[in-house]
């Protein structure tokens, strides 16, 4: 595993190479993207086969790679531009998926060591951050390993649709689940499937249980689709809220917004549409329009404001059904991670036990998540990525055994260490 991971033998499973592509438009890109996802799922597979992987893998995702550095860059702006239809363009920025695919290439051509000596070259006191890590979390095995994914075990991108997990992310993560810990679960804001974390997701089948939702939404490890109950009236609410943004976003005042960050996600219970990306590609004050704009609409449908909330993260627009509050809870609640969090366990079968809980996230939303593990479970440890001073203090109260790294490869590392 440490060794070079190419071999001058054909991968099998690498049947449709990548070709040079002229890429000129965001549907040409998504396409581009999807062609990567094809190809990166059964390498990572043969990699935690310890099989060998073809030169004509690693030419693919040079020819990817290459694709994406020589789209059109508009000389005022220095930005890349992509064609929306035969007269709108969009500014991208690619760094997402440029940088990923660079380290997929590095990491294939020249193993795991040198790898991880090459992420010590770009990141800040990464060796500090990672021997730390390792030292803390070395010889546990986690009952639970419960996990946000973007910010934390994967690096932010522009675009949900581009976010296509890498290569060397999959494969330290997947050992990780295989090697130490019994249930490996994965818990986003993004939906399941069309488009959700399904869709860019490269980890072998069966080997994470895929929550989308905030957890209302999952695939257990056999396969099999469970969901959390929502009353009739509020699914004719959200059907009706869903049918609403899809005709806001065909308005040519608003359909930019189709096409930046998490764009429009259709999720179970829930809807989210960005008004902004990390790039801050919008101006500031049609940002603002557009969330005024989605705001008036919830109110329209739900006047008392008893089914919906609004959740504004300045990047994305989150409309939440409610949940009926429990015990000592408020009459009605928004649904959090930490309900998604109890309802999987619930539905899995997880007990308190006296083995280790290992808990990561991001960002205020995954704190829901700690606060539950931390109910639930009786040795929790949270390791969580984050560079804000007041997040950190709020992880460290709710779980002395916790340990923030600023970089989603360093937890990445750490993992993919403890899993050898």
């Amino acid at each position: 595993m440490h060794e070079s991971i190419l071999n001058e033998c054909k991968l099998s499973t690498c049947t449709t190479a990548i070709t040079l592509q002229d890429i000129r438009t965001l549907k040409e890109l998504y396409q581009l993207k999807a062609e990567t996802r094809d190809l990166r799922e059964p390498v990572v597979r043969n990699i935690i086969k310890q099989r060998v992987v073809g030169q004509s893998c690693v030419e693919s995702l040079k020819n990817a790679l290459y694709s994406l550095e020589t789209i059109y860059i508009d000389d005022d702006t220095g930005q890349r531009l992509l064609r929306l239809d035969g007269s709108k363009q969009i500014e991208v920025d690619l760094t997402y998926e440029i940088r990923e695919l660079q380290k997929d290439i590095y990491y294939l051509e020249y193993g795991e060591d040198k790898f991880i000596d090459y992420l010590a070259k770009f990141i800040p006191e990464f060796r500090v951050y990672v021997n730390k890590g390792v030292n803390l979390l070395r010889g546990k095995r986690f009952s639970a390993f419960i996990t946000d994914r973007d910010g934390t075990t994967n690096n932010y991108c522009g675009r949900y649709r581009s976010s296509v997990q890498p290569i060397y992310n999959s494969v330290f993560l997947t050992r990780f689940a295989k090697n130490c810990c019994h249930y490996p679960i994965i818990i986003t804001s993004a939906p399941l499937r069309d488009f959700g974390i399904l869709n860019v997701s490269i980890n072998p089948s069966n080997t994470f249980v895929y929550a989308g939702s905030k957890g209302r939404e999952f695939i257990d490890l056999n396969g099999e689709f469970n969901s959390f109950p929502i009353e009739e009236n509020k699914q004719k609410l959200i059907r009706l809220l869903n049918d609403r943004m899809l005709i806001l976003l065909q308005d040519p005042h608003f359909e930019k917004f189709n096409f930046i960050g998490s764009a429009l996600q259709i999720k179970f219970g829930q809807t989210t549409v960005a008004r902004q990306d990390i790039s801050h590609s919008i101006k500031e004050a049609e940002s603002s329009a557009f969330l005024e704009k989605v705001k008036g609409i919830v109110r329209e449908i739900d006047p008392s404001g008893k089914n919906f909330r609004i959740e504004d993260t300045g990047l994305d627009i989150e409309i939440i059904l409610t949940i009926e509050g429990i015990g000592g809870e408020a009459p009605i609640k928004d649904f959090d991670k930490g309900d998604g969090l109890s309802f999987i366990c619930s539905k899995l079968g997880m007990n308190s036990s006296n083995s280790s809980t290992l808990v990561c996230g991001d960002t205020p939303s995954d704190i829901p998540m700690l606060k539950k593990a931390v109910e639930m479970f009786d040795d929790v440890w949270a390791v969580f990525v984050t560079r804000d001073e007041r997040l950190k203090k709020q992880v460290e109260e709710i779980c002395p055994n916790s340990y923030t790294v600023p970089y989603p490869d360093i937890l990445l590392t750490i993992l993919g260490l403890l899993s050898l």
